[in-house]
């Protein structure tokens, strides 16, 4: 029995081609399935605890590997696990793909408003689809391809990125009103980098001998000082917060204590 487990670790991890590659698929869908049937067809009180005992586990393996010291047992899974998470977020895609689907489609069903929008995005979504299966086959294919990726979403992507530069401007609009002495100083430091940025603003302190004591009084290395000493104070503690933040908001779902809507509902 050892020895089956054995070549069947080695059948699922080493890379195969052909038939059994194909074999592995079909099985794989399969299995799956079955063990989502099975989950489905478990009395509802005993799903949620089904869930929440695979994520602990799942879970402990990556802890116990970063704890325990190296080369341990797990060591030597971790590839293989980390396959089973991409194919795991595969599945997750899919998923989002789906949903895209089903609400863009129930907009041109329905001819809601803007359904063309939706239209666009069901011609896009198989236009490029196709062309990146076929791209490497044809090269009619690559170059529709490069144009779709390259002449319409790489565009599109900066046009949506540079609508943000109006929001952060609105943002420090507001940010920037004087209401208190931290926003006072928050307002000076931000017109000393930007002047620091500028050559008009070199030019107002450039009276400053640059070898002398009060050189240090200089726009621009007022301006540097500023970013490398409290700027980088200020970003390292928002730094250390986000990776408490993330270390709880993690532990909270490892252990399923996350609340809401979501994590509250009968599976």
């Amino acid at each position: 029995m050892p020895l089956f487990f054995h070549n069947l670790w080695g059948l699922l991890t080493e890379k195969q081609h052909g038939l059994t590659l194909l074999s592995l698929i079909i099985g794989a869908l399969i299995v799956g399935a079955l063990l989502l049937w099975a989950l489905m067809m478990a009395p509802a009180r005993y799903r949620k605890p089904i869930v929440m005992a695979v994520t602990f586990l799942g879970g402990l393996v990556l802890a116990l590997e970063f704890l325990i010291p190296k080369d341990n047992l797990l060591t030597d899974i971790m590839p293989s696990y980390a396959n089973v998470g991409m194919v795991i977020g595969s599945f997750a895609l899919l998923l989002g793909i789906l949903n895209l689907f089903r609400i863009h489609g129930e907009a041109i069903s329905g001819q809601k408003q803007g359904w063309g929008n939706s239209l666009a995005f069901f011609v896009a979504f198989f236009a490029i689809m196709i062309a990146g299966f076929l791209k490497d086959s044809s090269p009619t294919a690559d170059n529709v391809f490069g144009m779709l990726f390259g002449g319409f979403l790489k565009p599109l992507q900066s046009t949506m990125f540079s609508l943000i530069a109006f929001y952060i401007a609105s943002a420090a609009y507001r940010a920037f009103k004087i209401r208190s002495a931290e926003s006072a100083f928050m307002m000076i430091a931000a017109a000393i980098i930007m002047l620091a940025l500028l050559p008009i603003g070199v030019m107002i302190t450039d009276w400053i001998p640059e070898n002398s004591f009060f050189s240090i009084f200089r726009i621009e290395k007022l301006g540097y000082w500023i970013l490398v000493s409290p700027n980088m104070a200020v970003q390292r503690a928002i730094a250390f917060g986000l990776a408490v933040g993330g270390l709880a908001t993690g532990l909270r779902i490892w252990l399923s204590l996350e609340k809401g809507s979501f994590f509250d509902r009968q599976l």
